[in-house]
């Protein structure tokens, strides 16, 4: 379990920040808070020690705090410390190296520990030519910075320094642990969810796919510090705003996007549920129900081999297969010539718990893979460093 310190300084976002300590709680992290003065302004020292399970840590010092050296054991005990929103003030002080409470006491001390920071204020102030060449100075120090959002501001103004999505700062952080330098240098182009194809401009021909595992991938991809492109059709599931995502409803639009998307140091995942077949006499106008008797169909185009003919890329392909066929599933490995593909049971359909195997083209075999969604991701990623 990694240990996270979350400083808090006193913005006015700094109210948003207890659901970010659930998040990294939830995520498996040990989390630790320390609060400036100003910072109890906007949340309270309770709520975050109810939340964490642990001491908050003030600038309330006492007799104890001074001979233990607070801040160095909160320097030591860190595996990163977040802090969030850092304001313009607690920024200067970090860059002119004064440490005149126990959050500045606690950066000064954490020498070759890694530090993130998400500022958030007034446009003006982010604009402030002060405060960017501060920014510059961090970065070229090794501090790593979460770019703040835009919109509206709680001072009414509109404009760049609004602290991002809770998610995308979490994301952000986890990103920075997670770094692998095996991943960065590689473009993973996922497809996820369910198409759609047309009968007529109303109605669809689809699947009942959620789209989270192709998800759960792109995340955990983005995560190790991979360029991630996640094309998408119908999902069911909510995406997070910090991955670069295209819509993509049917198949021709899926094709044509991965194809704008895809290069020669690509990997294409084809985790989405593509139709196997097309409606041949689609119409133009919604059609009455008498018209609907009878639907002609036609077979779909092969997404996979579409590529497979004109880019030579890895590829890692899906098999959904009643019982979980191996033999059909290497079957379609062979056929598309893929990589790797991942084979899973038609319960996982929809559900957040599944079980897959992973068969890759070397004729290695995955002993069956059970959990969640995302932890099953967890795994494949593993997997596909050495694709």
């Amino acid at each position: 379990m990694s240990n996270i310190l979350i400083g808090i300084t006193g913005g006015i976002a700094a109210y948003k920040i207890p659901e970010l300590v659930r998040l990294f709680i939830k995520g498996g992290y040990n989390v630790k808070t320390v609060l400036t003065q100003k910072a109890h302004l906007f949340v309270t020292g309770e709520t975050l020690e109810v939340l964490t399970g642990n001491k908050v840590y003030t600038d309330n010092f006492s007799e104890d705090d001074i001979i233990n050296a607070e801040h160095i054991e909160l320097a030591k005990w860190a595996d990163v410390i977040l802090i969030a929103p850092a304001t313009f003030n607690t920024v200067g002080k970090i860059v002119s190296g004064i440490a005149d409470n126990l959050l500045t006491s606690v950066i000064a001390a954490a020498d070759g520990k890694k530090v993130v920071l998400s500022p958030s204020m007034n446009v003006n102030m982010w604009d402030n030519p002060i405060f960017q060449e501060n920014l510059k100075k961090l970065k070229s120090l090794g501090f790593g910075i979460i770019e703040p959002g835009s919109g509206y501001l709680a001072c009414g103004d509109t404009g760049h320094g609004r602290l991002p999505e809770i998610d995308t700062i979490f994301a952000a952080v986890k990103k920075y642990m997670e770094r692998d330098k095996g991943y960065v240098e590689k473009k993973y182009v996922i497809t996820a969810g369910g198409t759609e194809e047309a009968i007529d401009p109303v109605r669809v021909i689809s699947n009942r796919s959620s789209g989270k595992m192709g998800m759960e991938i792109a995340k955990q991809l983005y995560f190790k510090g991979a360029d991630v492109v996640l094309i998408k059709g119908r999902t069911s599931v909510e995406i997070p705003s910090y991955l670069y995502t295209i819509e993509a409803y049917d198949t021709q639009s899926m094709l044509k996007a991965i194809k704008e998307n895809i290069s020669n140091n690509s990997i294409l995942v084809m985790a989405a549920a593509i139709s196997d077949f097309v409606v041949e006499n689609q119409g133009n106008h919604k059609f009455h129900k008498s018209e609907l008797n009878v639907l002609k169909l036609k077979k779909n185009i092969d997404v996979t081999m579409a590529i497979r003919e004109n880019y030579e890329i890895p590829v890692v392909g899906f098999a959904l297969e009643n019982g979980m066929d191996i033999e059909r599933a290497k079957e379609k490995l062979k056929n598309k010539q893929l990589n790797a593909i991942i084979l899973n049971d038609v319960s996982a359909i929809g559900n957040n718990i599944s079980t897959v195997r992973i068969i890759k083209e070397n004729g290695y075999v995955s002993d069956k893979i059970s959990g969640s969604k995302e932890e099953i991701a967890v795994r494949i990623v593993k997997e596909l460093k050495n694709i």
